[in-house]
């Protein structure tokens, strides 16, 4: 969180991840859980008289809760963290992860673009499976509730098969399966496939050495 005081008597507060401006803080805090992604834009204090959505819970606490100890939580900082320059009052992103293109044979030659490397290795496997007929990454979006919010959901990949089965993949890292948002998102998403007859699935990089394992053995 950045706090920038423009004017003595009016204090400004400014989003980490997209530099929206708020006058409020529990707006701002409403703003970040609302708009932007857990585990990828920000995380949680585990505090739950905090809950204060941050990038990095270990500098969190040494801010904030200085006499706390810092319980065991399943990801301490955010994937994708942004910092807002007093100066331009612009957004500079800092990646942990690659991004790029990554152009389909079969789909036609067109170009998706790849926010991990986790997500180019799930490309190139599905470029090589001969059941597969073709895929479409973030296909549609939908629509989930939780703590109190309405949000949208794009999930990863639509693979369609020759057979005519139909599969809606999400390619996670395995330690963001407990997420309490991302368990919310796939719930939703789980009941709005089986009203579709599309089988729904959570990949993480077990499942990725699962897929090469059967594709080198065919």
């Amino acid at each position: 969180m950045a706090f920038i005081n423009l004017n003595k008597n009016i204090p400004k507060y400014i989003c980490f991840v997209c530099s929206e401006e708020y006058l409020d803080y529990e707006e701002m805090k409403k703003h970040i859980i609302e708009s932007h992604d857990l585990g990828r834009d920000y995380v949680l204090c585990p505090l739950k008289r905090c809950s204060c959505p941050v990038r990095d819970i270990r500098s969190h606490f040494k801010a904030k809760h200085p006499q706390e100890i810092l319980p065991k939580c399943e990801q301490y900082k955010a994937t994708v963290w942004r910092d807002v320059c007093k100066k331009t009052n612009k957004v500079k992103v800092k990646k942990k992860f690659k991004e790029g293109h990554y152009i389909s044979k079969k789909n036609n030659n067109e170009k998706y673009f790849y926010r991990s490397g986790l997500e180019l290795e799930f490309y190139v496997v599905l470029e090589k499976m001969p059941e597969v007929l073709k895929y479409k990454p973030e296909p549609f979006q939908i629509e989930y509730f939780f703590e109190g919010f309405t949000h949208n959901y794009i999930p990863d990949i639509l693979v369609e098969y020759v057979n005519g089965k139909r599969e809606l993949w999400e390619i996670k890292p395995k330690h963001q399966i407990n997420l309490p948002k991302n368990q919310a998102k796939w719930s939703y998403a789980n009941n709005y496939c089986k009203n579709r007859n599309i089988e729904f699935i959570v990949y993480t990089e077990n499942g990725l050495k699962e897929l090469k394992r059967k594709f080198n053995h065919l």
